[in-house]
């Protein structure tokens, strides 16, 4: 999303966009397996960053759709409210893939850079197969610990006492043939193991079955990193039903672990700054890490830096 800010606030310049994705979004993933579907990175845009461009992106497109659903802020003290959100109009993920098909970019996708070199002021990428050539500046908007060792060679990260961090999350998603009728659409603290919980019938109308996501707490997805997928699934299966009374027959279930699911420590929190930088201000870290870990907090980082480009390109 930081990557699509960017690309968004500077259309006037030449871009490129490299993904070793075969789509746009990052974490901001729609799964589809058969007839279900899920929304298993981020969840919605909150209508509390109402204010911030990305709002105003998504309205202009009409990308998105508010919804209002009955939330539990915490599940585990029966405290509940009605939240309103933002969802995708055709899954999250149709959000930034919407934005990159309105910018019409030139983009390379299933292209994992492994190295930036420079040469004359000019900056190259290399990919496993290929190297792009001529590059006045190159801005990397992936995780911060894949950016600092991107950009190692032309960085010096030494001076760095305290780095950005990121929590990793299990995700857990489950369907049921017949719908289970249960109030509550989403909520956190299900369980101290579950750290939110979402319905995708609310976002998906055309879905027959009762579609669930499950987030596994920070913690639990720490101190079981490598658990198997089978272990996990079932464990996570077993606290929903417990939970809800649930005894009809299931009909999918997988999982998927996010490594740098969420920002725990932002580097503007340390360090006041928004982005990080070359001497020669040629490249350029940024991504959610920079401001939170939320969308809007990812798209907003990708805007401050546009701002600081458009200057030096002045």
């Amino acid at each position: 999303m930081t990557g699509l800010s960017l690309a968004y606030n500077l259309q006037e310049h030449n871009i490129t966009i490299f993904d070793k994705s075969w789509r746009p979004g990052g974490r901001v993933s729609t799964r589809k397996h058969d007839n279900y579907l899920f929304d298993h990175g981020a969840h919605y845009l909150s209508t509390n960053h109402s204010v911030n461009q990305l709002s105003e992106v998504i309205s202009r497109y009409n990308l998105g759709q508010e919804i209002e659903i009955d939330f539990a802020t915490d599940y585990l003290k029966n405290i509940k409210t009605r939240k309103k959100i933002i969802i995708g109009q055709n899954g999250i993920n149709s959000i930034p893939k919407s934005i990159f098909d309105n910018i019409k970019l030139k983009s390379f996708f299933n292209s994992k850079i492994i190295k930036i070199s420079k040469k004359n002021n000019i900056l190259s990428l290399f990919s496993e197969k290929e190297e792009f050539k001529n590059f006045d500046y190159v801005l990397i908007c992936i995780p911060y610990l894949q950016s600092k060792e991107l950009s190692k060679d032309l960085i010096d990260f030494t001076q760095f006492i305290n780095e950005p961090s990121y929590d990793p999350i299990h995700t857990v998603m489950l369907s049921y043939k017949d719908i289970n009728n249960i109030s509550i659409k989403a909520g956190l603290n299900l369980h101290k193991d579950i750290s939110f919980f979402i319905n995708q019938n609310i976002k998906f109308n055309k879905l027959s079955h009762d579609c669930w996501v499950l987030n596994m707490s920070s913690e639990y997805t720490n101190n079981n990193i490598d658990i198997h997928k089978t272990e996990l699934e079932k464990y996570a299966q077993s606290i929903f039903e417990k939970t809800f009374g649930i005894r009809k027959e299931i009909s999918f279930i997988k999982s998927h672990r996010w490594l740098y699911a969420q920002t725990r420590v932002s580097y503007n929190s340390i360090s006041k700054k928004n982005w990080i930088n070359s001497k020669d201000n040629k490249l350029f870290l940024s991504g959610d890490w920079v401001l939170g870990k939320s969308l809007s907090d990812a798209w907003d980082a990708g805007q401050k830096l546009s701002h600081y480009i458009k200057i030096l390109s002045v």
